[in-house]
């Protein structure tokens, strides 16, 4: 073996003294074979000494080939769980004679970073829930408004109605007056009035037929506009709920994007 290459496997030790914490050390040949390695307490082996390195980012072959140092990450399939870390190379008489390898598991890294994904994916699902009960809101808000005109516009009609009602219930005052007063004629005028004196009260009993239904139908007018002032009153608070609404979750759509922002942050924090 090279003589720097076993000197860097003789002194593991004291190079894993210098990093606070535990580290995978490798020490490879310019054939990626390993040297020698130093592993954590409680990590198994993945390889042995003499056995060839497996590298398949390619990282180690550009630093044995050009002789700069890289940053690299290995998935879980390598070495059972996620690492990443230092490639140096070791220069002999400026000729690349091998490489060690610096490493540290990122396991907890990566579990972070599948959280804070899986944290960020559910919070937009929410947000996208929320844009739809906006939505929805905002198109009740505008039902309730065209009802409230709705209810508005049948209550001035019910009112016309009244109106016309009440002229009835005048003209039917008046037609009863009418025949009263053709009842007495007809009185006075003995029996040649007696014809006229049967119409005078078919008269009076259509006057009063017409003046009861007109009280009737202005009695149940009036309970229609009733009832619409109560859906009038009904739809303004309903409004008014719908507008709280939309401001309470306007504020909660606010805090969402907040959180998002977070989310992801943490998630560029811990990329790989």
């Amino acid at each position: 073996m090279n003589e720097k290459l076993q000197f860097f496997v003789d002194h593991l030790e004291v190079i894993n003294k210098l990093y606070e914490k535990d580290v995978i050390l490798s020490v490879l040949d310019g054939d990626k074979v390993v040297q020698g390695f130093l592993l954590p307490p409680g990590i198994p082996s993945q390889f042995e000494v003499g056995s060839v390195f497996h590298d398949p980012s390619g990282m180690l072959d550009t630093v044995l080939a050009k002789g700069v140092a890289k940053h690299n990450h290995l998935p879980k399939d390598v070495m059972g769980f996620p690492v990443e870390g230092n490639l140096i190379p070791i220069k002999d008489g400026g000729q690349v004679v091998g490489c060690i390898i610096c490493s540290y598991s990122v396991e907890g890294k990566e579990q972070i970073r599948e959280i804070a994904s899986e944290f960020q994916s559910s919070i937009q699902q929410i947000d996208s829930s929320i844009q739809d009960v906006i939505t929805g809101v905002e198109s009740l808000f505008t039902m309730l408004t065209d009802m409230n005109q709705m209810t508005t516009d049948v209550e001035q009609d019910v009112n016309k109605a009244a109106d016309v009602v009440g002229e009835i219930s005048s003209n039917a005052s008046h037609s009863n007056i009418l025949a009263l007063n053709a009842s007495i004629e007809a009185a006075r005028s003995g029996e040649a009035g007696r014809g006229f004196a049967v119409v005078a009260t078919e008269m009076g009993k259509l006057a009063k037929d017409s003046s009861n239904s007109a009280t009737e139908i202005k009695t149940t007018l009036s309970a229609i506009v009733n009832h619409l002032d109560a859906i009038t009153n009904s739809i303004k608070e309903a409004n008014g709920v719908a507008k709280s609404y939309m401001e309470s979750i306007s504020s909660i759509q606010s805090i969402l994007e907040k959180t998002i922002s977070v989310a992801n942050e943490l998630k560029n924090d811990v990329k790989l």
